[in-house]
This record gives structure tokens, C-alpha cells and sequence, in this order.
């Protein structure tokens, strides 16, 4: 609990909803969205937001009919890159992160990458930050929900039509996937 509150100081949204189904937006993922969830290692982005993760760890798409290949480094581990970011608009981006059950996130329920979608426009409590939902995930066991098992393995892709923005996961080891994205 005191993560969460303490994050409020640093600007962190709540990214659970205020209403209805609270975790529909990024499950157990993140603090501020769960703060008893399974993987509750802050989001890249607001490491990034909160200057804990460095720009020089950011990987940036943003003009169309551009693309960039990153290996990121699982966010639960010290150094290396971190986010593959696509900026879709003014105040919208999609970012893939790598999360491990290592540290904080030891007890996640699912490891890989997890792409979700950022509007910083949209207000505390109400979605500024979802998480992409992965349709070929396992299903979730026992405690965990089908965000919880969201994250991309080597040999997916995530395509968003309206916003013209691909990821593919190529590879992952222990500690790292690599992963390409590419903005029309």
C-alpha cells in the first residue's frame, strides 16, 4: 500500500478502475493497478515517467513507415533497454516491456512481454494505461486473470489496424526478449 500512495507523490496514476470490473485495465500488473497483484513491479513507463529508467533505455518509434528491433531487458532488472515505445498521437503511445517473475514480480503468473497501450488524456481511474490482451495466452490458473496471463511470446504479434502499430516478439531468454516494432 505504501508503494502506491508513495507514487501518487511522484505523479502515478491509479490504474485500476474506479468503477466496475477494478482490474480490467491491466490486471495484476503494476502497483497502481493492483495493489496486491501478482506482478506489481511498476510499468517501464512510469519508471520512466519517474526518471528511474533513463531515455537512453528507451527504444522510440514515432514517424510512420519506420520500425526498430530492441532486446529488453526484464523491467525487474537492473540496466539495459527497457521499452520499445510507438507514439500513435499526441497524447497516445503503445509500449511493449519485458517482465520476468524475478524480484518484486516473483510471483506473476505468466513471463514474456507485455504490450499495452498509454493515453495520457485519459484520467486516473479510468484506463490510462491498458494492458493488450494476448488471445493465444494460457489460461489463467487458479488466483490469476486473463491480463495476468497477457504477455507476448517469441513467435506473436500484436497489430492494431486503426493505429497502424505492429509489435513481434523474436526471441526471449532468461532475462530479455527481443522485439520488433513498426509504425505505418
Amino acid at each position: 500500500m505504501a508503494a502506491h500512495e508513495t507514487a501518487h507523490v511522484f505523479g502515478a496514476p491509479d490504474l485500476y478502475a474506479f468503477s466496475g470490473d477494478q482490474h480490467r485495465y491491466v490486471g495484476g500488473w503494476d502497483v497502481m493497478g493492483h495493489v496486491a497483484g501478482a506482478a506489481p513491479q511498476y510499468f517501464g513507463w512510469l519508471s520512466w515517467k519517474f526518471g528511474w529508467t533513463g531515455d537512453d533505455q528507451v527504444v522510440c518509434v514515432w514517424q510512420n513507415r519506420t520500425q526498430n528491433t530492441a532486446t529488453l531487458n526484464g523491467v525487474e532488472y537492473v540496466g539495459g533497454t527497457k521499452l520499445l515505445a510507438v507514439k500513435t498521437g499526441t497524447t497516445t503511445a503503445y509500449v511493449a516491456e519485458a517482465r520476468r517473475k524475478a524480484h518484486n514480480d516473483s510471483g506473476a503468473c505468466s513471463s514474456g512481454v507485455v504490450i499495452y497501450k498509454v493515453d495520457t488524456s485519459v484520467a486516473s481511474g479510468q484506463g490510462p494505461v491498458r494492458v493488450v490482451p494476448n488471445p493465444n495466452a494460457a489460461a489463467p490458473p487458479a488466483g490469476c486473470g486473463t491480463l495476468d496471463m497477457a504477455t507476448w511470446q517469441p513467435g506473436q504479434t500484436f497489430y492494431d489496424r486503426a493505429a497502424d502499430v505492429q509489435f513481434t516478439v523474436r526471441s526471449a531468454d532468461a532475462h530479455n526478449s527481443t522485439v520488433n516494432a513498426i509504425k505505418w
